[in-house]
C-alpha cells in the first residue's frame, strides 16, 4: 500500500476516532426540578421566571426545570406540601397560614412587591378612578378568593367604608363578566389589559396606588427541601437573581421572551403590557424578603382573618440564600 494511502487513512482514523469521543462524551447532569405556578397557564406577571427558563439562567446553573400549573394561590403551596413539586411561585403568604396550623413552609425569594393590578372599563359613564371613594356603588371583578387580588380589594372596601360590589370570577373571566354587564370595572393582569386596551377599552382603575409594597409574590418551599438540597435551592435563587437583573438591565429581553409566551399577540401588546409592569417597579431588584414588606402581608390576612395571629418573620422566611445571590449577582438598583 502506498504509503501516502497509509497515512491517508490513517489520518481518517484518528478523525472519526475524535469525533465519536466528542458524540459519546456525557453532559453535565442537570438536577430536575418542579416549579408549581399559580393558575392555568403562563402569565407575563411571572416574567422573572419565564426569563431564567427562556434564557438559560437555570441550566447555566444546573438546572432543569418544569412548571405545573396548581390553580389558585392556596393550591400552589399545598402542591409544594403533598410533594409534586419542589418550590412554588404564588402567594407566599401561605407559609406563614400554614405555619399558622402547625405546617411547614419557608419563603426564600421574594418576585413581586407591588400588585399591578389595573382595571378596564368599556362603560363611557365610568371616570378615571383617582380615589378609593370614587368606587363608592361599583361593581369590579377578581380572581377568587382567598387570592391577593381579593383580600386586598376587600381590604380596600372595608377600610374606606365603600359600597362596593366584588364580583368574583376565575382567571380568563374577568374580560366577560365585564362584557356580560355584570361588574363595571374588569381587574386583570397583563397582558389581558393591553389586548383590551388595544381594543379600545379604557384603563380606569390601578390597586397600586392605595396599596404600600408588600410579599405578593414569592419563592416557597418546605424546610425538608432547604435541608436535604441546599446548594439546589441557592441556584433556583441565584438564577431568579440573575433573571431579575438582566429584566431591568435590558427590556428587550423581556420583551423577547413576553413574544415567546404569546406568539399570536402583536408585537405593540406585549410591548405595552411588558412597560406597564416595569414602569410600576412591580419587581424587586433584589430578591430579599424585606421584614417591613412580609409583616404587611401578615396583617392583611390577619385583618382578613386568613392568619389567627402575628409571627415573626423569621417562621416563615428563610433569607440567606436571597442574600447571598445579592451579595455575590449584585443588583440593578
Amino acid at each position: 500500500m502506498p504509503r501516502f494511502v497509509l497515512l491517508l487513512l490513517m489520518s481518517i482514523s484518528l478523525v472519526l476516532s475524535s469525533q465519536n469521543s466528542f458524540a459519546q462524551a456525557p453532559s453535565p447532569q442537570r438536577d430536575k426540578i418542579t416549579i408549581a405556578q399559580f393558575g392555568k397557564e403562563r402569565f407575563l406577571l411571572y416574567m422573572p421566571l419565564y426569563i431564567a427558563m427562556e434564557e438559560g439562567l437555570f441550566s447555566k446553573n444546573g438546572l432543569d426545570v418544569s412548571l405545573k400549573f396548581a390553580g389558585n394561590d392556596n393550591q400552589v403551596f399545598a402542591t409544594v406540601i403533598s410533594g409534586a413539586a419542589q418550590f412554588g411561585m404564588g402567594d407566599p403568604v401561605f407559609t406563614a397560614i400554614s405555619h399558622d396550623k402547625g405546617g411547614p413552609g419557608k419563603v426564600v425569594a421574594m418576585m413581586i412587591t407591588k400588585l399591578g393590578l389595573p382595571g378596564v372599563t368599556n362603560k363611557d359613564s365610568i371616570h378615571q378612578i383617582k380615589t378609593p371613594k370614587d368606587l363608592d356603588g361599583l361593581s369590579i371583578s377578581s380572581f377568587p378568593e382567598p387570592s391577593t387580588t381579593y383580600t386586598l380589594l376587600d381590604e380596600l372596601r372595608k377600610k374606606n367604608n365603600l359600597n362596593l360590589k366584588i364580583v368574583q370570577a376565575p382567571f380568563g373571566g374577568q374580560m366577560a363578566l365585564l362584557e356580560a354587564n355584570k361588574v363595571d370595572i374588569a381587574v386583570d393582569i397583563e397582558p389581558n389589559i393591553s389586548i383590551f386596551e388595544d381594543k379600545g377599552y379604557r384603563v380606569v382603575f390601578d390597586l397600586t396606588p392605595w396599596v404600600d409594597p408588600q410579599a405578593i409574590t414569592g419563592i416557597m418551599t418546605t424546610e425538608e427541601e432547604i435541608s436535604k438540597n441546599p446548594q439546589t435551592v441557592q441556584k433556583i435563587v441565584d438564577s431568579l437573581q440573575d433573571a431579575v437583573n438582566l429584566m431591568y438591565k435590558d427590556r428587550g429581553v423581556s420583551y423577547r421572551v413576553g413574544k415567546k409566551i404569546y406568539p399570536n399577540l402583536s408585537d405593540k401588546v406585549v410591548h405595552n403590557a411588558v412597560d406597564r409592569m416595569l414602569g410600576e417597579q412591580m419587581y424587586p431588584h433584589a430578591v430579599v424578603i424585606p421584614d417591613d414588606m412580609w409583616q404587611r402581608t401578615l396583617k392583611t390576612r390577619i385583618d382578613s382573618g386568613e392568619l389567627k395571629k402575628p409571627q415573626a418573620t423569621e417562621v416563615a422566611v428563610e433569607n440567606k440564600f436571597a442574600l447571598d445571590a445579592a451579595k455575590r449577582l449584585g443588583s440593578t438598583k
